[in-house]
């Protein structure tokens, strides 16, 4: 019989690992061994979510913050534990059936890829990577590899989208022609690098640093702070449009803008605007008319409160409002449960609404399922990758402070070298290149 790690091994040498195994390979009840890069923050939240999994196996942590791990090696005294991710493939890869990695936007690629190279499927936290180039390049590592490998919004298997798209299929909305996304939680800081701060016992800070440049250990780029840091994150739009604008992008059938008009507080080259607003133009298909896309966060360009939602109804601080010729819908955030509004609407319609089975595996058990042969990543890099593309588009737009116009055929932008730059990210920083 196919030893199943001889198979792997032996595919991922050769660049001809499959996405769907045959059942050969791994039976219907054995256990994958999945292994975690980043075990603290997001990435102890996937510890906790498959601690009880029954397809699941913990082969080993990998984190540079021994404190941030702490929580997730207490839990599981016996995984193995090292700070540098490459130790554990070099010391665990041959026993590892799949690597979930949950770490900074600026080491997606570098951790993605590497693991990857190394012929294990991967689950990659939103957004995909940090610069278009770098989706890219692992897009294109998926097509050629055929990995299993998923992008982290897990709004992507919820009932939502689902129930949506159904409902757009059955003209419940009427014409659609675009849609307005939010969120509320705001990653922007100074644009003056912090002072020089010890790194604390427990923390590889050059490993935390990764492929971006150099800068001295601050408080105040970790945890999580680092998501408003220009080199290290991507902002409140990288934060939550994989969540908040995935419903519409699925369901229409975007792909990429044609024009990217902004309005903001202002450029800060080290961070982001704190209050913005995008509208993304998509050219017309083959199914649907021109389509927009508006994101916004921040006070003062923020979206107001839609006049058929019921007074006593709270309007939640992100999610995705859909006008439509015939109805308005409201989704929550991470392309929650669609509902008609006002609710006398709802209640008018509900008799007539589809039928919408929604029983189907959650986001974690989709990626599991798939490296077993029995599923399809729902948000594979294909998809996923697209998705965080746009997304790009419109921190670029932020960045040099004016409108973008797009070529969507060869997803280029026109006339701005300065913007064109930016697409493809910093280069990595010696010895991080991969």
């Amino acid at each position: 019989m196919l030893n199943r790690r001889h198979f792997l091994t032996k595919s991922s040498a050769t660049f001809a690992g499959i996405q769907i195994l045959p059942r050969s390979v791994f039976g219907a009840n054995e256990k994958l061994n999945i292994a975690f890069v980043g075990a603290g923050g997001k990435g102890w939240h996937a510890v906790q979510s498959l601690q009880q999994n029954d397809m699941v196996n913990f082969a080993a942590f990998a984190d540079v913050d021994e404190n941030r791990a702490a929580e997730a090696r207490k839990a599981n005294p016996s995984v193995p534990f090292v700070s540098d991710f490459r130790k554990m493939l070099d010391q665990h890869g041959k026993s590892i059936d799949g690597v979930i990695i949950s770490t900074p936007d600026h080491t997606h690629h570098f951790n993605g890829k590497t693991c990857m190279l190394a012929g294990k499927p991967i689950y990659l936290e939103k957004p995909l990577t940090h610069s278009i180039g770098e989706a890219r390049d692992l897009m294109a590592l998926e097509k050629q590899t055929n990995l299993a490998c998923q992008m982290g919004n897990q709004g992507h298997s919820g009932g939502g989208i689902l129930m949506l798209e159904e409902w757009v299929k059955a003209g419940i909305l009427g014409d659609v022609n675009e849609a307005h996304c939010w969120a509320g939680p705001m990653w922007s800081h100074t644009n003056a690098r912090p002072a020089e701060e010890p790194v604390p016992a427990g923390l590889d800070w050059n490993q935390w640093v990764g492929p971006a440049a150099m800068v001295p250990h601050s408080s105040k780029y970790l945890p999580a702070k680092w998501r408003g840091w220009f080199e290290f994150g991507n902002g409140t739009l990288g934060d939550w449009a994989c969540h908040n604008m995935d419903a519409p992008y699925h369901v229409w059938g975007l792909d990429c803008p044609s024009r990217v008009e902004i309005e903001s507080t202002g450029p800060s080259k080290l961070s982001f605007p704190s209050t913005v607003k995008i509208t993304y133009t998509f050219p017309a298909s083959a199914t649907r008319g021109e389509f927009k896309l508006h994101w916004y966060h921040g006070k003062d360009h923020a979206l107001k409160r839609p006049q058929e939602l019921d007074a006593a109804r709270a309007f939640p601080d992100g999610g995705t409002l859909i006008h439509g010729s015939k109805a308005t819908v409201l989704m929550g955030t991470h392309a929650g449960t669609p509902r008609v509004i006002p609710e006398v609407k709802m209640q008018e319609l509900a008799t007539g609404l589809p039928k919408v089975n929604l029983k189907r595996s959650s986001h974690w058990d989709n990626w599991l399922l798939t490296i077993k042969g029995q599923e399809t990543c729902r948000s594979n890099f294909a998809y996923g990758g697209r998705l965080t593309e746009t997304m790009h588009f419109g921190n670029i737009a932020l960045h040099v402070n004016r409108n973008l116009t797009i070529d969507p055929k060869t997803r280029s932008i026109i006339g701005d070298e300065e913007a064109t730059a930016l697409m493809q990210g910093p280069a990595a920083r010696d010895g991080w290149k991969v």
